[in-house]
């Protein structure tokens, strides 16, 4: 068995391969077997037309590199079969019509893969090598190569292609061309034109450029224009469009696909002429497809892509796509935890992708497969993704973007997209079988302890009939699929998973970076219940002590973090590290010292509900809020307000703080400013600092302490004047829009 930093063999995978050449070698007694090496030598030349077709020299080279890993043998790539030798014939078929898909054809003592014009030579050898090989390439930097001096095959007449044209799952990670390969997948660089993948209109239109002189290019809402979105009714719009088109179309002549799309907002416009567009459509994807279907009449060579996106998912009554228009359908508004097609409560959706399938020619599915507020975050959805495929595929769906955010440490992300690429090439593939494989390869003897982990956690959602949310806090389970009880349960299946895992350094790591969602909604959790049954500190006699395991917890999920070389938690790029320092912060509970804790805070501008229930008293209760925004954080959108805490009774101070938020793609910065003022009386008032936010927060530090320093005199009331942004600045993808500002814990010592 060969074992290295990125690659390894398994036990369990030695012993598939040996009876799969058990098998070959029992095979040989009734059917004709291809020798291919043995005894570590081969009489096999892999033959390539002479032309050395790119797609044909990639597979030849891709099937010499493992045979040789496998054997020590490496098989010589030639352009003609020599006098005594036998062939492996790697070749592009015009008798193959999906550009994917292959042929795996033994002859006499010949091997013929033939493939499609696109990959499907190298999705063929690929197949080759899974099949009949046995080897395994379960993540960009793990492996399985069996090690055999003799390889067997037996008489094969295999022909597949994809079910899907377009296989996409969005992995952040740079895993490499090769395993993108292995798995079949697509990429949008691929796939579209560089800087046209979506979200586009701000580049075509550009507001920085014409919104000054023609406000009436861009969305008009409750009577104003704003920059949000364009105005699609607009003539000089669409001219202004095909311009643009033209001239960035002959940068990239070769590029097929351009996306004409909606800004990602909520905006859309209402002005009359849209207004009745929208009415006789019966859906605001009215004017975007008329729009559209102009552009691609300019363009007839190329695909028009755009968005059916929350407010323009609904299709059009009256207007169908053009023929090269392309539609890109997403899910972002569904419940994860039930398959779309059996869950109720996904009615519209179901009856939109009816409708667009009725009328499009190219439709192309945006789904969503992880949380994205928490990417290390248990996230039970293994269960909807192959009902969810077949489902899109059964209403003409071909093309997929399955956004996973796929990276080491969001929760089973090097399952997903193991299972789902192969969902995407068959959508009736045995998914049970497919997942049972990577857990046993990749976990080794800890497999059995994860697949009960899964197991337990999906059985627990069931039960509950809890909603997955995309954007979700741990906070929402805490009472069901994440109870104390079966939280307990689930660190018991991982210590039993650790164990067995101690043999192998590189599995024990992997079950380790399983394991951090569990760990990170028990601190999550923690946070919430701060000084209770589940929370980080224990009350004696009045004085608050944090747990010390609770401590060791956050200390074990950096150091996995470091090890796996884990660089965000999120879709907001929140790392480790940033993680780990906000979270010392926010156990570095103010109690001790803090004259505010637990006194009355007044706000001039009532803060949101939506957050931490817009309850005034998370600004005093002595807790810090950390990154995120959904925990112990009041927001404000748009507004400039103040804060007033009353101390109770006059006090000495030396200093007083304040803290703020910054999440520039949740809409969040930092104020532009806040002025602290005092007062023993609460009416006459003295200022004591105004500190100003410098940059322009395009890159800003996720917590902000505006700290001031005390008058040598006795205080009682502390007044905080509080400057917003107001509106997102140009630099930010939804420039224009409202932006929040979020504060949490005031601190006077």
């Amino acid at each position: 068995m060969k074992k290295n930093s990125n690659q390894f063999v398994s036990s369990n995978s030695f012993k598939a391969f040996f009876c799969l050449l058990l098998f070959a070698f029992q095979f040989n007694s009734f059917a004709k077997t291809i020798p291919l090496i043995v005894n570590g030598k081969s009489d096999y030349v892999i033959v390539i037309s002479a032309n050395e077709k790119e797609q044909e020299k990639t597979a030849a080279l891709l099937l010499q590199k493992y045979v040789s890993e496998i054997s020590g043998y490496q098989l010589q790539i030639s352009n003609q079969l020599a006098k005594g030798k036998k062939a492996i014939y790697i070749n592009i078929s015009n008798a193959i019509q999906n550009p994917d898909g292959f042929l795996i054809k033994t002859k006499n003592d010949a091997l013929y893969i033939d493939g499609g014009v696109k990959k499907g030579c190298i999705y063929g050898i690929v197949t080759l090598l899974e099949k009949y090989m046995g080897c395994r390439y379960y993540w960009s930097n793990y492996k399985e190569i069996p090690s055999a001096k003799n390889i067997n095959l037996p008489e094969i007449n295999l022909k597949d292609e994809p079910k899907n044209d377009c296989r996409i799952v969005y992995i952040v990670d740079k895993v490499g061309q090769e395993f993108l390969d292995w798995n079949r997948l697509n990429t949008v660089d691929e796939i579209f034109a560089k800087g046209y993948y979506v979200h586009t209109f701000g580049k075509l239109v550009p507001w920085q450029e014409y919104f000054k002189t023609h406000p009436e290019y861009f969305s008009e809402m409750n009577g104003k224009r704003n920059i949000d979105q364009l105005c699609l009714s607009n003539p000089e719009v669409l001219k202004i469009t095909i311009e643009k088109l033209k001239k960035e179309m002959a940068l990239q002549p070769n590029e097929e696909y351009w996306s004409v799309s909606q800004n990602d907002n909520f905006s859309y416009c209402q002005c009359e002429k849209c207004s009745k567009i929208i009415a006789e459509e019966g859906s605001p994807s009215g004017p975007i497809i008329r729009f559209v279907n102009e552009v691609a009449k300019q363009f007839p060579d190329k695909i028009i892509s755009t968005l059916a996106y929350e407010y323009s998912r609904k299709a059009p009554a009256v207007t169908k796509p053009a023929k090269n228009v392309q539609v890109m359908l997403c899910t972002i508004e569904l419940n994860r935890s039930k398959a779309i097609e059996v869950d109720k409560g996904n009615e519209s959706f179901k009856n939109d992708i009816i409708e667009w399938g009725k009328i499009c020619n190219h439709i192309y599915l945006w789904d969503y497969n992880i949380d994205f507020a928490n990417s290390v975050s248990p996230f039970p959805n293994l269960h909807v993704l192959q009902p969810n495929i077949q489902f899109f595929v059964k209403n003409n769906v071909s093309a997929h973007f399955q956004q996973a955010n796929a990276s080491v440490g969001s929760e089973f992300s090097e399952l997903k997209v193991y299972l789902i690429s192969r969902l995407l090439w068959n959508p009736n593939a045995d998914a049970a079988q497919i997942r049972n494989d990577f857990l046993n390869g990749y976990y080794g003897k800890a497999a059995p302890w994860i697949k009960k982990y899964i197991d337990k956690l999906e059985s627990e959602l069931k039960k509950s009939g809890d909603r997955l949310d995309i954007y979700e806090h741990p906070t929402s389970h805490q009472n069901t699929f994440l109870s104390q009880t079966n939280i307990n349960e689930y660190n018991t299946f991982f210590d039993n998973a650790e164990k067995e895992a101690q043999g192998d350094v590189t599995q024990l790591l992997h079950v380790k970076v399983a394991r951090l969602p569990l760990q990170f909604a028990i601190m999550e959790i923690g946070k919430n219940d701060m000084f209770g049954p589940r929370g980080w500190y224990a009350e004696k006699n009045g004085d608050f002590t944090v747990i010390p395991e609770k401590v060791q917890l956050i200390e074990d999920f950096y150091s996995v973090c470091q090890q796996a070389n884990i660089d965000h938690l999120n879709e907001s790029g929140l790392t480790p590290k940033s993680y780990y320092e906000s979270t010392k912060r926010f156990i570095d509970v103010q109690v001790k010292g803090n004259l505010s804790f637990k006194k009355k805070v007044t706000s001039s501008e009532t803060p949101s509900p939506q957050y931490s229930k817009g309850d005034l008293s998370y600004l005093t209760n002595g807790v810090r809020g950390d990154s995120n925004y959904k925990v112990h954080w009041l927001g404000w959108e748009g507004v400039d307000f103040s804060l007033t805490v009353d101390l109770e009774k006059p006090v000495q101070a030396k200093t007083i703080e304040i803290s703020s938020l910054w999440d520039a793609k949740s809409w969040i910065l930092h104020p532009a400013g806040i002025r602290c003022l005092v007062s023993e009386n609460g009416t006459d008032f003295i200022k004591v600092g105004n500190i100003s936010t410098e940059g322009n927060q395009e890159k800003a530090e996720v917590n902000k302490v505006f700290s001031f320093k005390a008058p040598e005199k006795n205080i009682r009331f502390v007044k905080f004047e509080i400057t917003g942004t107001k509106k997102l600045p140009e630099w930010h993808p939804s420039a224009g829009s409202k932006s929040w500002v979020f504060i949490d814990e005031i601190v006077v010592k």
